[in-house]
């Protein structure tokens, strides 16, 4: 059912200023969008979507440049009867110096699970003629990354090799990360390391020293084990029985407490 459309046809209409970005025609949170006019009810998410949904935020956000800041489900709008979320974008940090509200995505990515490609194409379409630079969809049955083409108004298949260079990424993203959730993790730390290798380095330092502790640790129990049963030996060989306390010591005192009670027994003896 059309909403709020002029009777005059588009093609017939006198150019408007188009509303701001963040000036609402639905209620944030309300799960309803509005696409060229028509009311959409947007379902919950069914797993496949879910997962895919989830995995993009992960590497995008390890991915955003800086300066730029990583959304999921926020609303644009992009003329006067367009109102909808992109399930992730990327947009400029700070306010735009013309509405004093936020800046418009540079790039917008759309995750396609069982609904035909209809909804997304009206949805690239309607973003691209606002001026969002890049707009993407993951076809995850197909395990496919494809790319709205501006000039020729339609998809272009990249190829899983393909790497997505932009401003707002740093590094570049590889595509076939987007398919891959395995290699999600790999891909964020080398995104992370290429972005903050002194954090990085901060955490490998901070291994090695846990690592290096561990070995100190056990290489101090090794020699306690070992003391502990040259005290016991010794012990039985003075004839002395070590008490309730002196078994304590024997199992779990330090090197220390060891020596002392071997000590202790000699002076007793």
């Amino acid at each position: 059912m059309p909403y709020n459309r002029d009777a005059v046809p588009r093609h017939l209409r006198a150019p408007r200023v188009l509303p701001a970005i963040d000036e609402r025609l639905v209620m944030p949170g309300s799960g309803i969008e509005i696409l060229d006019g028509e009311v959409l009810k947007v379902p919950g998410a069914d797993p496949p979507h879910a997962r895919g949904h989830a995995a993009l935020a992960y590497v995008l956000g390890a991915h955003t440049a800086r300066g730029f800041v990583a959304v999921v489900d926020m609303l644009t709008r992009t003329s006067e009867d367009s109102d909808f979320a992109p399930d992730a974008s990327i947009y400029p940090e700070g306010p735009d110096p013309d509405t004093g509200g936020r800046r418009l995505e540079v790039i917008a990515f759309e995750v396609v699970s069982k609904q035909r490609l209809a909804v997304p194409t009206k949805k690239a379409r309607e973003l691209a003629r606002r001026g969002v630079r890049r707009v993407l969809a993951l076809v995850l049955a197909k395990e496919r990354v494809l790319e709205w083409d501006r000039r020729l108004g339609r998809w272009r298949p990249m190829h899983r090799d393909e790497v997505i260079e932009d401003v707002c990424l740093e590094p570049a993203l590889p595509v076939r990360v987007l398919l891959d959730t395995a290699g999600a993790d790999a891909a964020v730390l080398a995104a992370i390391e290429a972005r903050r290798p002194e954090l990085v380095e901060r955490l490998r330092a901070a291994a090695e020293a846990r690592g290096e502790a561990r070995g100190e640790a056990r290489a101090r129990e090794v020699e306690r084990t070992r003391l502990a049963a040259s005290v016991r030996a010794a012990l039985a060989a003075l004839g002395v029985t070590p008490g309730p306390a002196g078994e304590r010591v024997l199992t779990h005192g330090t090197l220390e407490e060891l020596h002392g009670l071997l000590a202790g027994a000699i002076r007793e003896r």
